[in-house]
């Protein structure tokens, strides 16, 4: 039990910027069972969005929805200290870079400095995702924030709840279907935490709550999940011949971005 506690905890320092307590348990058990936590994690996530969403609108309910999308985006980044937006910058320069070689694409990914591809993917990125989070207030309280009883709570829900959930329980699907790469890295020691049991047992939690919140959009939303996913491992199985961390953390981010946007559609 004590092993599902710190690999909680594990999970929470691993994939956000938030305090947690002083880790007592790091070894391999621990960083394999914390993948189950993934999702939890994009849960607690989603839950400070929609709760800041919340505030703010109670607190002014004339809150311009184009500054609370922006702070939105922001806490996205803080609460993950762009961990994943730093994984995208390194994939789409190494992809660019590596002119089709594995080895030098690996190569270019272990550089910290982020080129002229990497920054232009984060643009476009971070301005789908705002535009995302714009459209997602907009059409969910219906352009008047201060009409509470107009409010479409399960838009909301589906948009700043499930994508987050979605986007990192990816990471079990992919690693689940995609050898890992790198003897070392980040990523490597996770591989022993994917089972299929874990991963339907996920999917199908994931199924059922797509049902309530996304309603007639369900079938969509969950075909476009598959879809990313299955998109990402053949672009990475392509090239690489597998994963590394940092492409499962552009897989994270494009998912959210375009989960996101297929939401507020």
């Amino acid at each position: 039990m004590m092993r599902y506690w710190w690999a909680f905890w594990y999970a929470m320092a691993f994939l956000t910027r938030l305090p947690v307590p002083y880790l007592k348990r790091t070894d391999a058990a621990v960083a394999a069972t914390s993948l189950i936590f993934y999702p939890l994690v994009g849960l607690l996530l989603g839950s400070s969005l929609l709760l800041f969403s919340a505030a703010c609108i109670l607190y002014n309910p004339g809150v311009s929805l184009l500054l609370l999308s922006a702070l939105l985006l922001g806490l996205w980044v803080f609460f993950s200290g762009a961990l994943h937006l730093d994984g995208l910058a390194d994939s789409a320069d190494a992809w660019v870079g590596g002119l089709g070689n594995k080895e030098k694409t690996l190569a270019i990914m272990k550089d910290p400095q982020s080129g002229p591809m990497g920054i232009t993917v984060l643009l476009v990125v971070l301005l789908i995702k705002f535009a995302a989070v714009f459209a997602l207030l907009d059409k969910a309280l219906q352009g008047n924030p201060a009409q509470l009883q107009h409010w479409n709570l399960w838009l909301l829900c589906g948009g700043f709840l499930l994508v987050p959930v979605m986007a990192r329980s990816s990471v079990m699907g992919i690693l689940w279907t995609t050898p890992y790469v790198r003897k070392e890295g980040l990523g490597s020691a996770l591989v022993a935490g994917v089972t299929p049991l874990r991963c339907f047992i996920i999917a199908a939690l994931i199924a059922v709550f797509s049902v309530l919140f996304l309603q007639q959009q369900v079938l969509f939303i969950l075909a476009l999940w598959f879809t990313l996913m299955a998109l990402a491992r053949q672009v990475m199985m392509k090239r690489l011949g597998g994963c590394t961390g940092d492409t499962l953390g552009a897989a994270i981010e494009v998912q959210e971005a375009l989960l996101l946007a297929a939401i507020a559609l």
